[in-house]
């Protein structure tokens, strides 16, 4: 997971929500919040960083409409979700799909939140803090390494596959500060973030603060 700084709300759901009676099933540009979630999302899941499309996505509520509906269109609380699996059992699903209505204390919105995320060699993704861990294990599922999910040993390859990058530019003598600010900026390249770049960004993190 990583932080999503919202930016501008679609021109269209601006005007929609200033109408009497307006309400989110009634709104039809959908494809418009889509394309904006996309953009600052960088083309992959608020939750588990797998990429998505407008194909191949569904927005999702932070706090559920079931809970507040008065927040139902404010795009501040909306983000882009992978389709988690649906149709599957539920141990099989992920992000959204698994959560249903549960309360969540991780907030992809919130960078001091994300920041208390970490994640371990094999690719599981953790924290310290009791609730945000029990949220990524236990309501998004973001650790369920089932057929067709592989999200472990989808984020370990990620990692390994940054590992032999800074390898081979080590064994050139070029693994500096400067170097690992510019791996980190590459990736996210022509608007579209790396899949499960949190991992790296991790260990990147790691890495700049030994100095």
């Amino acid at each position: 997971m990583i932080w999503i700084d919202k930016g501008q709300e679609p021109e269209s759901l601006l005007q929609y929500r200033q109408k009497e009676g307006a309400y989110y099933e009634g709104f039809s540009d959908k494809e418009d919040i889509q394309e904006a979630l996309l953009l600052e999302q960088g083309h992959i899941c608020a939750y588990c960083m797998r990429r998505i499309s407008k194909e191949r996505m569904t927005i999702e509520h932070y706090v559920p409409q079931s809970v507040d509906e008065s927040l139902a269109l404010d795009y501040r609380n909306m983000a882009g979700v992978c389709m988690g699996n649906r149709g599957k059992r539920k141990k099989y699903m992920t992000c959204d799909a698994h959560r249903e209505n549960d309360g969540l204390t991780i907030n992809p919105f919130d960078r001091s939140k994300v920041q208390l995320i970490k994640y371990k060699f094999d690719g599981t993704i953790y924290s310290e803090d009791e609730e945000i861990n029990k949220d990524l294990n236990v309501t998004l599922n973001l650790n369920c390494d089932a057929e067709s999910v592989f999200l472990k040993r989808n984020r370990k390859a990620a990692l390994e596959a940054l590992q032999d990058k800074l390898s081979r530019e080590r064994d050139q003598g070029q693994w500096t500060k400067t170097l690992l600010l510019k791996i980190k900026d590459s990736l996210k390249s022509k608007g579209k973030n790396i899949e499960y770049r949190g991992i790296m960004d991790d260990y990147l993190d790691k890495r700049l603060r030994r100095g």
